[in-house]
């Protein structure tokens, strides 16, 4: 029978001792290491299902509530459309400044959220967390459908999620920058000096045209 003071029952004991306090060692780093996990866009956080719905409702919810009534409404953003100068160099949506895909200007993100609600929400939510996205304008030009960016941040990634939002322009509805206050959009699309983008597409006395607001994130 060995004694319990002996030598060897102290390093028994001591050996017992360490690996208890290397498992809590242990324990604390994995416990440290999962707190300290965030899921970014870069980390392929949007290849998770659940994320992606996630980031998908929040866009949608972002169209719904920037299209209530108010001076930065979808509408009011569709039409805020600037004259050509004289020099025929200003042909965008105003105070754009970003070269589009479709030789068009676009907005970048900051600027589009001091023109619209839409870009002040998507801004806050999305830009300033590490998202990229694109805003487009999707609209029927005679026999075909044509697409304007607002803004627009590259292609899209394979993960990214689209959500829309359909708009009603019509025909008594005028561009909304100040200079141009009062100028239809039948008279904008038609003169030389607004060329506003989006044509009178139907043959109804109100409808000028239905226009689909894209947002795609990634």
């Amino acid at each position: 029978m060995s004694d319990k003071n002996s030598p060897n029952n102290d390093r028994g004991q001591a050996y017992t001792l360490e690996g208890f306090v290397s498992a809590m060692v242990v324990l604390m780093a994995v416990l440290f290491a999962l707190q300290s996990v965030v899921i970014t866009p870069t980390s392929g956080g949007l290849s998770d299902r659940s994320v992606q719905a996630q980031i998908q409702q929040e866009a949608q919810d972002a169209l719904v509530v920037s299209d209530q009534e108010g001076n930065l409404n979808l509408s009011n953003t569709i039409r805020k459309w600037d004259a050509t100068d004289d020099s025929g160099d200003k042909e965008q949506f105003y105070k754009a400044s970003v070269p589009g895909p479709d030789g068009k200007t676009t907005y970048n993100t900051t600027e589009f959220a001091n023109q619209s609600q839409l870009g002040s929400i998507l801004e806050q939510r999305f830009a300033n967390n590490g998202y990229s996205y694109n805003v487009e304008l999707i609209y029927e030009n005679e026999s075909e459908f044509n697409t304007t960016y607002l803004v627009y941040q590259g292609a899209p990634s394979p993960d990214a999620v689209t959500a829309s939002y359909v708009v009603t322009l019509y025909k008594e509805d005028t561009l909304t920058v100040d200079e141009d206050d009062g100028i239809t959009l039948p008279a904008a699309h038609g003169d030389h000096n607004h060329n506003y983008p989006i044509p009178e597409t139907t043959n109804t006395d109100l409808v000028y045209n239905v226009v689909e607001v894209r947002v795609i994130v990634w």
